[in-house]
């Protein structure tokens, strides 16, 4: 029998009654480890129940049960107070589109997750940071994105995400497309400036956003940086920006998309653009964003 092990699991209430999960714990618990569940119920749950685990010796390895809404609720509920979390962390993902999961590798089959958050050494990465406007900071594990994707992503049908999955927000895209006017904005860095019309920006300390578009293919979530991917609409068209992007689902570089990468950026558009942090939905003229470097240690294949 391997040693005992104390897991915390912060379970989206929407998750709860999947039976995958319940086998999963079940079979964790078979073989002596500790799983202390909470349930989400309403908003703001998953950062309180991470807060308390984060200032808990005893909290073991926090995990966190969802997608990647939940982990950027849990990560920033534990990074809300003072001091490094005294947990270590681990994904459980049951998202639609679980992106940092499928950058990270980590199974999407519940038990197989659970087995890495014990079998796998956690190791240190870093955490975004993004303030928005005049408000404070929010912290961010895997993707902030900003213009079209957001706008699809929080329009996106609930019922059609639950039977199809990813899939969803590219029918939403479809259906939208021409509905949407360009941004007009900069983005700003140590050694780097850009100003024009952009249908979308990524800002990565992943690789993957949107049901697993690869926006920032060479981030990587230890390397102290951030990677900036713009998607420019010429003369202000959004259809022929992002039509000129496609070949980037096939790993090529088109013209149309610029890159740079850097431990902090400035982002200001004229008008309001929608944002994603995670799937956290805001809106905003101003953006600052910056990386803390292995702030936290995760549980990764």
């Amino acid at each position: 029998m391997p040693d005992p092990r104390r897991l915390t699991l912060i379970l989206n209430g929407k998750a709860s009654g999947d039976e995958r999960v319940r086998d999963a714990i079940a079979a964790i618990r078979d073989i002596g480890h500790r799983i202390d569940v909470k349930v989400t119920e309403g908003p703001g749950d998953a950062e309180r129940f991470a807060a308390e685990a984060a200032r808990d010796d005893e909290a073991g390895i926090l995990v966190a049960g969802g997608g990647d809404g939940t982990l950027n609720a849990v990560v920033r509920g534990a990074l809300s107070g003072e001091g490094e979390p005294a947990c270590s962390f681990a994904l459980l993902p049951l998202g639609t589109a679980n992106d940092f999961a499928r950058n990270a590798g980590i199974p999407l089959d519940p038990l197989s997750a659970l087995e890495v958050a014990l079998d796998v050494p956690a190791r240190p990465i870093d955490v975004a940071v993004a303030g928005i406007d005049d408000d404070d900071p929010r912290h961010f594990v895997n993707m902030a994105t900003a213009g079209f994707g957001p706008r699809v992503t929080a329009e996106a049908d609930p019922d059609l995400k639950a039977r199809l999955g990813g899939a969803a927000y590219l029918l939403s895209a479809l259906g939208r497309i021409g509905e949407v006017t360009p941004w007009e904005g900069t983005v700003t860095g140590p050694d780097f400036a850009w100003r024009g019309s952009f249908a979308a920006l990524a800002i990565g300390n992943g690789r993957r956003a949107g049901g697993g578009v690869e926006l920032c293919p060479l981030a990587e979530l230890d390397d102290g940086a951030l990677d900036v991917t713009i998607i420019e609409a010429p003369d202000g068209d959004v259809l022929a920006g992002l039509i000129a992007s496609l070949p980037m689902a096939v790993g090529l570089e088109p013209e149309s998309v610029v890159r740079t990468r850097a431990a902090s950026f400035e982002i200001e558009t004229q008008a309001p653009v929608p944002i994603s942090l995670d799937g956290e939905m805001l809106e905003a003229r101003s953006l600052r964003l910056s990386v803390e470097p292995k702030a936290i240690r995760f549980h990764l294949p």
